[in-house]
């Protein structure tokens, strides 16, 4: 199979090496900004499809770009007269060819508009002057880039209103992106991402704040991750109404258009770009946790005041039960004990384990990349292959991904044009295996871990942990080893993905078209994990069986598990597009078109126990009952299709260039929403204008304003929810329905049926401003949006006679206004240094208006709140008597929180203490703090050129989101074995009346206060002391260049070549996350922080 690959990529690079040449003269020339007569690099020189038309030749593309020095090289056929050249920023030109002149210098002066460009929606090519939508584009250059591995995080800073976290530091983990705001509360918030026109079905990334060890561990990408950044030309960020309700139901998240580079008519061109990565060992030094001196006389001080929930767990207690001393130390303390105890305790102090230097490890990961582009007159094409490993700074996870892209385009005739894209990946992915406790998870455990503990003897014979389970004692069956976990577990997820587009274009002239696009794209993930048999996984897994004395469910042995996702999609639209230009002042473009797509998505999960890794082989369950049996699946398979429909058209006019309007109508069906027929389509629609002042005589008098421009528009998008389903909703199982008797096979009722139930829907309202001045030295876009968002899917309680709790139904509402502000300037420009900035900065205001609170829920409505709310209990400081927190009610009283509870002694007097307050009242003891999703967000990038040099600095931002963190400590449960960090040094005790954090409570001394906070420890997780503003500014990276110069390379063949090292991640400014690595992980125990990084790359041209 590996042969038959290799082969085929051959053929695809040999295919493309062969080419015909049918010119009759070359031309070439220099091509340099007349602003400071600097050559421009990537300048088009090419000749219009009219000026071929006119010499009699076929093929409709000509051209060529400008080499590190501005040069050109290109063929054009005899009877051609003229050649243009353009370039981003600049006016185009016309060059008039002159008899046997064969060289030429070409001189660009910067445009007056810059208004020339052009975007890609991916349903249609719009020019910049008529755009009426909010709409952002970004061009991938080296240094936007750098050494990010997947095109999500580089968007991280770049674009007003694109707000990208990072979920973990891990290889190959997605980045989380919102698109102004969240606009659905059960369905998809991810955008939609698009290839080159082909949307694609993707994986919704969780919060951070709501992910486990094990959604961590198992995390899946984004749907354009194996995709290589290299072979990305430019991005386009849809955003409002206007520009996505061509997209239909998928795009009330927002849409990214993605449009990968392709062959142009000339010469092979070659690309050579490798990236070398060190990312050094974290740095686990603001965990702040204790050190083994520290956490021992913080056991002997708990000890001592039975303050600790099991007294027999810990280093001390070990020693003291050792020499049987325990009762000796809590009666007499330190002098109680005997000489052997007291310096076996002494030592423990001295027994400082390094667990950031052996848990975590320096990561190399090394990328290559090598692409071939060029064409002829008849056929373009672009090639390329790329390979990376990445590894984690967690030893044994890492990312190898193999990529190719392949796309082909072929003139048939004068109007007939077909063409071919191939995207294939390969992705690798090696991981631990979760356990339930998440020790396995490096990140977790080096937080609990113990500094006097060492997981090796003096022989390197593993040592094991028995206090880490809860408990009093010591579990001999289940001591804990993080390293033979790592050795005898595996965890490995192969990722193959592919997708195929085939387009066929008919021109007619230059006024119709009709285009067709069949794309196909198919996912697999294949997860297989392997626990082995001594592990502390197996064993809890196996103990967790035991039924009666000796007996397991689970027998010896290991555990071997397979989970194969397939998705698989076909899509195919058909669209005619006519535009004309009408005595220099109509302009009008059209397009109408349909699509219709199919999506398959196959689950197959398989499970094997007392697994023989040297034979191969499973044994049987001892399965005794139903209930063992759906316990302990071995195997279970889901099969979803789902089909949709689609209509659409859309069209602008444009008056004398100053006045544009332009509209879209989409009809959506689904199969979704298949009992009501009038709920099976969604009506999507969008209105939009624009005013171009600048074009007004009684603008253009102010020769400085270069740009200026009014955009207002209103529009439906559309979400789904594919979660819900409109038909009654049931589960098999078994179960005894009456005493005595046999169980029976039933059928247990889980939704009610809804047949009114719809798509979601989000109404958008945007007014957008355009400024320009000074030679584009100044350029400010301003939008203003507001978003809401009604019939979005939610559970609504039912009066209970309709034998339903709940019902989903259509009815939650939600809203989204915000600014966006995008800010680019030229600071300086001269012969030799110039100096570039951009800016940008969004602020979104989330709240949700309308939502279901069920009765179990402790915490207040969302109603009036953004989506991402926390709530918390006011504090009013520490009592300095007691030690004991107290709080703020919402009269503003101070009271214990056994006040504010009314913990009493139940009624029958068996001394069990209860809060006495209901559900309700208690939703009224909580306060609103903040959100969760940061208001503020943006970015700013550097850009100063010297020479062939090249310095970009480029920042992110994020103000004004809240984290809730994990408490430092407990109340009422404090673990000795377990390391916690520094706040603990700082907690009230009668030495230290002004601690900053409560005194660890005990059943003698606060019985009430204390039951309360044992049995319901999320209201001592609710305190606001554990919710932290989020401020900050991130040095995402700093990048350094060179460009070779020329006359160093023409020596040995090669055209081009940069040199880069680029800093990712060196510094973080702003609040303090303390007891975390950094501030986009903090809240999670479990996800890897983002690491700083060092990258030398170097990129040739042949």
């Amino acid at each position: 199979m590996r042969i038959k690959f290799l082969c085929i990529i051959i053929c695809l690079f040999v295919n493309a090496l062969v080419f015909a040449s049918a010119t009759n003269h070359t031309i070439t020339g220099v091509v340099i900004s007349g602003e400071d007569n600097e050559p421009l690099i990537g300048a088009s020189v090419y000749v219009h499809a009219d000026d071929l038309k006119k010499a009699g030749v076929s093929q409709t593309s000509l051209g060529t770009i400008t080499d590190i020095d501005g040069k050109f090289s290109i063929s054009v056929p005899e009877k051609v007269t003229r050649i243009h050249c353009s370039y981003i920023g600049f006016e185009e030109q016309a060059i008039i060819l002159q008899g046997n002149k064969k060289n030429y210098r070409i001189v660009l002066q910067p445009s007056a508009h810059a208004l020339a460009d052009v975007v890609v929606t991916g349903y249609q090519t719009l020019e910049r002057r008529k755009l009426t939508a909010a709409i952002a584009k970004v061009e991938l250059s080296d240094a936007m880039i750098g050494a990010n591995k997947s095109i999500d995080q580089a968007l991280t800073g770049q674009i007003a209103g694109v707000a990208v976290t990072t979920t973990s530091g891990a290889p190959g983990a997605p980045a989380r992106i919102r698109i102004r705001g969240t606009a659905s509360l059960n369905g998809t918030q991810d955008p939609l991402w698009v290839l080159d026109g082909m949307p694609l079905e993707g994986t919704d990334i969780p919060k951070l704040d709501d992910a486990t060890d094990n959604d961590i561990v198992n995390m899946q990408q984004s749907s354009i991750a194996g995709l290589s950044p290299n072979d990305i030309e430019s991005i386009t960020i849809l955003k409002d109404a206007a520009a996505t309700a061509i997209y239909g139901a998928r795009a009330a998240n927002g849409v990214i258009v993605v449009t990968t580079k392709r062959g142009r008519t000339g010469k092979p061109i070659i690309n050579f770009n490798t990236k070398l990565t060190y990312t050094p060992n974290l740095d686990t030094s603001r965990l702040n946790l204790l050190n083994s001196q520290e956490k021992v006389d913080l056991e002997l001080q708990l000890l001592k005041n039975n303050q600790s929930i099991y007294p027999n767990k810990g280093g001390v207690a070990t020693i003291l039960n050792k020499y049987n001393l325990m009762n000796q130390y809590l009666q007499n303390g330190w002098e109680g004990l005997s000489p052997e105890a007291q310096n076996a305790i002494n030592q423990l102090k001295t027994m400082q384990t390094d667990w950031n230097d052996i848990l975590f490890r320096d990561a190399f990961t090394q990328e290559y990349n090598i692409s071939i582009s060029g064409g002829t007159e008849k056929t373009t094409y672009y090639n390329s292959l790329g390979y990376s490993k990445e590894n984690g700074n967690v030893p044994g996870v890492s990312m190898t991904r193999f990529n190719l892209t392949s796309k082909t385009s072929y003139q048939i005739n004068k109007i007939l044009k077909i063409g071919v894209s191939i995207f294939a990946n390969r992705r690798k992915n090696q991981n631990f295996v979760s356990d339930k406790y998440g020790y396995s998870n490096p990140v977790f455990y080096s937080r609990t871990a113990n500094p006097y503990f060492y997981p090796y003897d003096a022989e390197h014979n593993y040592q094991y942990d028995y206090d880490i389970l809860p408990g009093d004692e010591p579990d001999l069956k289940r001591g804990f080893n993080i390293f033979e976990e790592r050795e005898n577990t595996d965890n490995e997820t192969i990722i193959s993905s592919f997708n195929s587009i085939f387009d066929t274009e008919l021109r007619f002239n230059d006024q119709w078209k009709l285009s067709s696009q069949v794309g196909i794209q198919w996912d697999q993930s294949s997860q297989e994990q392997y626990v082995g048999e001594n592990t502390f996984n197996m064993r809890n897994i196996r103990e967790d069986s035991s039924y009666d004395e000796n007996q397991y469910i689970v027998p010896k042995g290991g555990m071997h598990t397979v989970n194969n996702a397939t998705t698989s999609q076909i899509t195919w639209k058909v669209q005619g597009e006519y535009k004309n230009t009408f005595n220099d002042i109509h302009d009008i473009q059209i397009m109408a078109g349909s699509e219709i797509r199919k999506n398959w998505y196959n689950t197959q999960f398989t499970a094997g126990y007392g697994y023989d890794p040297k034979t191969l082989t499973t044994k049987p369950l001892n399965i005794r009952n139903d209930k063992d049996a759906e316990k302990y699946k071995l195997h279970t398979k889901t099969y979803q299709e789902n089909a949709f429909a689609s209509f659409y058209t859309t069209g602008s006019y444009s008056f004398m260039s100053r006045y544009t309007i332009g509209g879209s109508v989409r009809m959506d069906g689904s199969d979704l929403f298949g009992v009501d027929k009038k709920y099976r389509y969604l009506p999507i629609y969008s209105i939009s204008g624009m005013w171009r002042a600048s074009n007004e005589p009684f603008i253009q008098r102010y020769k400085w304003i270069d740009n200026l421009a009014i955009r207002l528009s209103y529009g439906l998008q559309g979400n789904i929810d594919k979660t819900t389903s409109p038909f009654l909703v049931g589960s098999y199982d078994n179960v005894g329905l009456l005493p005595g008797y046999d169980k029976e096979q039933t059928i247990q009722i889980e939704g009610a049926p809804n047949s009114k139930l719809r798509w979601e829907k989000t109404a958008s309202y945007n007014l957008g401003l355009d400024f320009s001045v000074l030679n584009q030295a100044i350029n400010l876009s301003v939008d203003y949006y507001y978003r809401k968002g009604t019939d979005l899917i939610g559970k609504k309680l039912l009066p209970l006679e309709n034998g339903f709790e709940t019902m989903t139904i259509n009815w939650a509402s939600m809203e989204n206004k915000g600014v966006e502000i995008n800010l680019q300037t030229r600071n300086i420009t001269t012969k030799k240094f110039s100096w570039y900035t951009t800016f940008n900065f969004a602020y979104n205001q989330n709240k949700v208006l309308k939502i279901n609170t069920p009765d179990s829920q402790e915490t207040p409505s969302l109603e009036g709140y953004p989506v991402g709310a926390i709530f918390a209990l006011k504090t009013d400081g520490i009592d300095s008597e007691t030690g004991r927190i107290r709080v703020k009610a919402k009269n503003g009283k101070s009271m214990f929180l056994e006040d504010l509870y009314k913990v009493a002694i139940d009624e029958w007097g068996i001394g069990i203490y209860t809060p006495q307050v209901s559900t309700l009242e208690e939703r009224e003891f909580y306060s609103y703090i903040g959100t969760s999703d940061a208001p503020y967000t943006g970015g700013f990038m550097n850009t100063f050129n010297y020479k062939s040099w090249e310095l970009n600095l480029n920042f992110s931002y994020n103000f004004g989101a809240y984290v809730k963190t994990t408490p430092s400590y407990s109340l009422t449960k404090f673990d000795a074995s377990r390391n916690t960090n520094r706040d603990i040094l700082d907690r009230w005790t009668p030495e230290n009346k002004n601690g900053k954090f409560p005194a660890i409570l005990t059943a003698a001394s606060n019985p009430a206060e204390y039951s309360l906070l044992f049995d319901q420890p999320r209201i001592y997780n609710s305190l606001d002391i554990w919710v932290k503003k989020l401020n900050y500014i991130r040095l995402q990276n700093i990048r350094l260049a060179y460009q070779i110069p020329s006359k160093l390379l023409n020596r040995i063949n090669i055209n081009g070549a940069t040199v880069a090292v680029e800093a990712r991640n060196l510094f973080v400014f702003g609040s303090s996350y303390k007891n975390y690595l950094d501030p986009e992980s903090m809240g999670n125990l479990y996800a890897t922080p983002i690491a700083k990084s060092v990258t030398f790359n170097l990129s040739l041209n042949f």
